[in-house]
């Protein structure tokens, strides 16, 4: 959740995110702005082929400069970090 008046910061920074992770080759990430709930929240939707996949990308976003650098610029955002639910399709 964005500091009060930081929600169109936060946007604009995670489009380069998701940029920068596409450019890695990591899983496409749809961002979506919630309309009910914390005002100027955001949603990330990454799907991955496993569990395992997921950890390894947790690794790769630790370890490339061009996310890390965006990741700087979000921390200071944020009112809270964030929330991370792990849905499994069946």
């Amino acid at each position: 959740m964005p500091k009060a008046g930081q929600g169109g910061q936060l946007l604009a920074l995670m489009r380069r995110v998701a940029g920068a992770m596409t450019g890695v080759d990591m899983s496409g990430m749809t961002i979506y702005r919630t309309h009910t709930g914390h005002h100027g929240s955001l949603v990330v939707d990454q799907e991955w082929e496993s569990i395992e996949q997921y950890e390894i990308s947790r690794n790769l976003v630790r370890t490339t400069d061009t996310i890390t650098r965006v990741f700087d610029l979000i921390y200071p955002l944020l009112q809270t970090t964030h929330h991370t639910e792990i849905l499994e399709k069946v």
